[in-house]
Order: structure tokens, then C-alpha cells, then sequence
């Protein structure tokens, strides 16, 4: 599986993430999942793919990380095609499942819940 590699995405936000400590998979779901009755391999694998998306470092990545602010590209694009594919994606798997979203996608902690309570 690749991995994605970091792009410029505005060196705020890049200065931000840098900042921060990296964080395994497995240490990302014990410190903000662990009890929250959601499968670890799916929390995993739903960071990691937000993360290939947006094309960030996933250890670098928070669940109260706001699409809006901590991962928007900046100024410079007002639609971000990362960010638009991961909303389709749960509107999409949602109409499939049947199931009606009533929350909206703000956070990192708003996809990993809202995606994993509809796989």
C-alpha cells in the first residue's frame, strides 16, 4: 500500500502539524478510542484513509482537527477535492446502508464516528 506523501498545503498548517507529535495507528485509537466501542481496525483504517485523501501524515492527524480550519488547503482553494470526495463518500455509503445522517462532517472525529457507525 503507498503511502502518501505530505504536499504543500500552506505552511501554517504545515508548521502546525509539524509541531505535533507523531502517533502510531494502534496509539492514535488507544488514546482517543479506546472506549469508545468502535473496532479498532476500522478507526485505523478510516484515519488512514482521511489521511491519503487530504494527503497528510496520518500520525500527525487529531480527532479535533476541523476540516474547516486545522485540514483546509487555505485561502488559495475554495473547494478542496480531498475533503469533497471523504463527504461523498459518506453520503454515498449512507444512502446505500439506508441510514440518514443527521450530523454534520466537521471534524476528523465527526467522519471516523459518523463512517464507522454505517460500515
Amino acid at each position: 500500500m503507498a503511502v502518501a506523501q505530505p504536499v504543500n498545503r500552506g505552511s501554517e498548517l504545515i508548521g502546525e502539524l509539524e509541531e505535533r507529535d507523531e502517533l502510531s495507528a494502534p496509539d492514535f485509537y488507544a488514546k482517543y478510542y479506546l472506549g469508545s466501542g468502535l473496532e479498532q481496525e476500522t478507526v485505523i483504517e478510516l484515519l488512514k484513509h482521511v489521511a491519503d485523501e487530504l494527503r497528510l501524515p496520518a500520525g500527525k492527524l487529531r480527532p479535533t482537527d476541523r476540516f474547516s480550519k486545522e485540514l483546509s488547503p487555505g485561502q488559495l482553494h475554495a473547494w478542496d477535492a480531498g475533503f469533497g470526495v471523504l463527504i461523498v463518500e459518506v453520503q454515498s455509503l449512507a444512502r446505500r446502508r439506508g441510514v440518514a445522517i443527521d450530523k454534520r462532517v466537521d471534524s476528523l472525529d465527526d467522519y471516523i464516528r459518523i463512517m464507522a457507525n454505517i460500515y
